[in-house]
């Protein structure tokens, strides 16, 4: 067998990539682990959509990295030539940073907004500690810098996951290992209290320090959105988004004024 007969093998698509290819209308989901032909298949729909008719300008491809947005581009000219420049191939974040730069007045913003950096990011933060002076955010040795990191983790988790402040506190209310878990331990205090009174228990099985630590990790998580929110707060008073407010003001935006964008 030739190289070129191996290489065209190669890249036929399979029936379920076909299907992927060929399926214009709806939604569809590819699960597939590394090097199986995830890439080749979306480059294959692309070409599809355009032999269809689909205008390239209409068609619009996000991924999670430049690299990957670049090769796509690449691979794309290669496949259908210098019409693929007209289609939108970016990164989730460039994308929405195009979109809020074009559009500002939509998010709120004014024109001369900046992405916030990691060392703003930190001195941000710490600023707003020096200020809140957290009571149970200490490290042992009392460092008050010390949750720095986590917190600033803490805001990317929150922000990409869209938790606002009524479902951050319903989990530390009702979630399994917080407010669910403390009930139990107090509950299972209050019985064994109840047997230790009537002389069928000699001490306590469960410890106050059991209790303790699990009230202080809540503690803990309370005061941490106290000083989230006064973070959040004063980026947007200095006029500054991270990568993931990026994400959520368009996806909101879109949610309510999608038409809004159409020019």
């Amino acid at each position: 067998m030739t190289n070129t007969a191996i290489e065209r093998r190669k890249i036929t698509p399979n029936l379920k990539q076909m299907e992927c290819i060929k399926t214009l209308d709806g939604s569809v989901m590819v699960l597939a682990g590394p090097g199986t032909g995830k890439t080749f298949t979306i480059i294959q729909r692309i070409k599809y959509m355009l032999e269809q008719g689909i205008l390239p300008e209409a068609i619009l491809c996000l991924t999670f990295s430049e690299a990957a947005a670049n090769e796509m581009k690449i691979r794309l000219v290669k496949e259908v030539g210098t019409v693929a420049s007209s289609v939108e191939i970016s990164t989730y974040h460039a994308f929405c940073n195009n979109i809020i730069s074009q559009f500002p007045v939509k998010f709120e913003l004014v024109e001369r907004f900046n992405v916030i950096d990691d060392l703003t990011k930190y001195s941000l933060m710490r600023e707003i500690i020096d200020e809140y002076k957290p009571k149970y955010l200490l490290a042992r040795d009392y460092d008050p810098y010390y949750y720095i990191t986590p917190l600033l983790k803490a805001v990317d988790m929150i922000k990409l996951n869209r938790v606002d402040k009524e479902k951050y506190f319903e989990v530390l209310k009702d979630g399994k290992n917080w407010g669910q878990e403390l009930n139990r331990l107090l509950i299972d205090k209050a019985e064994q209290e109840d047997l230790v009174k009537i002389g069928k228990r000699n001490h306590l099985k469960t410890t106050e320090k059991e209790i303790a630590k699990l009230e202080e990790y809540m503690d803990k998580a309370k005061e941490a959105w106290d000083i989230i929110e006064i973070y959040t707060k004063r980026m947007q008073d200095n006029n500054l988004i991270d990568f993931n407010d990026m994400i959520n003001f368009v996806l909101n935006t879109f949610k309510t004024t999608a038409h809004g964008f159409m020019v």
